[in-house]
């Protein structure tokens, strides 16, 4: 009989409601190319769990096209809008496509280390995403300030 503890259970609930509620600011308060990222997340991280076929042992295909068109999306929104976090947040998402390569290839990875790596890139991608928050807000503010200078 497998026993999980109490975090083991909780914590993809709880990072998937820090998710949307930074994705809920970023809706609401950024410019259109964060507002497109965020809506891309929401998306991709409600899809991920609904099409995963389970299991460490094979390499799911499903969550890996999901991951590949997401990284391709924040690929075009940084070049198209010139947006640095955005490639950051495309790099991170190519690096969740690699672990379960690198898992696949090296059978001596244990699931904790598995599931430790993908947290740590989501949580990672999760601050960037606060940064670009951050960093809207203070271009707004700016653009604000040199307006009412004018």
């Amino acid at each position: 009989m497998v026993s999980l503890t109490l975090f083991e259970l909780l914590q993809p609930f709880v990072t998937y409601l820090i998710a949307l509620v930074i994705c809920g600011v970023a809706l609401r308060t950024g410019d259109r190319p964060l507002r497109l990222a965020a809506l891309v997340v929401i998306i991709a991280w409600t899809l991920t769990p609904l099409v995963s076929l389970g299991g460490r042992a094979r390499l799911d295909y499903p969550v890996v096209i999901i991951d590949t068109n997401t990284a391709l999306i924040f690929i075009w929104i940084s070049m198209r809008w010139r947006r640095l976090w955005c490639a950051v947040f495309a790099a991170l998402t190519i690096i969740s496509v690699i672990i379960p390569i690198v898992c696949l290839l090296d059978r001596n990875i244990h699931k904790y280390n598995y599931y430790a790596a993908y947290d740590l890139v989501a949580w990672v991608q999760l601050v960037v995403f606060c940064v670009a928050i951050w960093l809207t807000a203070r271009t707004r503010r700016r653009a604000d300030e040199d307006a009412v200078r004018a």
